[in-house]
């Protein structure tokens, strides 16, 4: 039956993070209460096709895009798994068409804004350990959690290297510039001795939570005045000024973490106007046409 694969497909994601596995539960327990139990063998794409198709928030406004997406690949991987352990002979997503999603410019600050952000920081409660944490993801792009759980053991400030536990437990390491450096310092000579091996605690020595980080960044944009900052923000700000100042994308697929550099790519080598407008001087036959009469 439906319900017995999928309890066993989240017993057999114990390794992914819990995110992801909670994530996994609530699209597969829909689409269960949805499709009601049946034989595995009975999901077919005609199923499928409708139930995204309709797919509706509680209001009755229709989920985004990128929200259908999402419950698109979650059943992918389910099927796909599905016939991995020879439950069926077919994933039904294959002959189902996945979301087109709107073609989107990866956001990011220009280097006016994330002054801003930084003089924010700075004039804060709390300036040298929020210095530290901003710096670690606008200067390596390292994601919210990431951040907060961060250990002692996994920075080397004098090396410029932080060891960075990310999606799917994976290790990497990931080199810090000159001005993390002294942002680490600072906050580590002033860091309280508590009984933590976390990097980053709040004024009361507990581990940063999730909830905690996001509060930050709350009060820091209100600061800084800049409405729509958050935190993934930051990291989309440190790979698109990585890859117009030369960085190259397998140096930032290895810096982000991600498995494959054509999710680099992808996300990242859109160029921005300016840079369109330069390159469009240079190279366009009437401005080549008007060089030439000028020699």
């Amino acid at each position: 039956m439906l319900s017995t694969w999928i309890r066993a497909y989240l017993d057999d994601c114990y390794a992914l993070a819990q995110g992801t596995r909670n994530l996994y539960a609530y699209h597969l327990s829909h689409f269960l209460e949805s499709t009601t139990d049946q034989p595995l063998t009975h999901v077919t794409p005609a199923k499928v096709r409708p139930y995204l198709a309709h797919l509706h928030r509680q209001d009755g406004k229709p989920y985004s895009l990128h929200y259908i997406h999402q419950v698109y690949r979650t059943l992918r991987t389910f099927f796909r798994w599905c016939v991995d352990q020879d439950a069926i002979e077919h994933n039904p997503l294959d002959k189902v068409r996945a979301p087109r999603l709107p073609q989107t410019k990866s956001p990011r600050l220009n280097l006016d804004e994330v002054e801003r952000l930084l003089e924010a920081v700075k004039t804060g409660p709390h300036p040298a350990r929020d210095l530290a944490m901003v710096c670690l993801a606008v200067d390596s792009g390292l994601r919210r959690g990431e951040i907060i759980s961060l250990e002692i053991d996994h920075i080397d400030i004098d090396a410029g290297v932080v060891r960075v536990i990310g999606k799917g437990n994976k290790e990497r390491e990931v080199p810090i510039g000159s001005v993390t450096q002294v942002a680490l310092n600072a906050w580590m000579g002033l860091r309280p001795r508590v009984d933590t091996s976390r990097v980053f605690v709040t004024r009361k020595g507990q581990p940063f939570t999730k909830n905690g980080i996001q509060t930050l960044m709350y009060r820091l944009k209100k600061r800084a005045g800049l409405p729509n900052v958050r935190w993934h923000l930051l990291r989309h700000t440190f790979a698109n000024h990585f890859i117009a100042n030369g960085g190259g994308l397998r140096k930032l697929q290895k810096i982000l973490g991600h498995a494959s550099v054509d999710t680099t790519a992808r996300i990242y080598t859109d160029p921005e106007l300016t840079e369109l407008q330069d390159a469009h001087a240079k190279a366009s036959p009437l401005a080549n046409r008007k060089q030439k009469r000028s020699r």
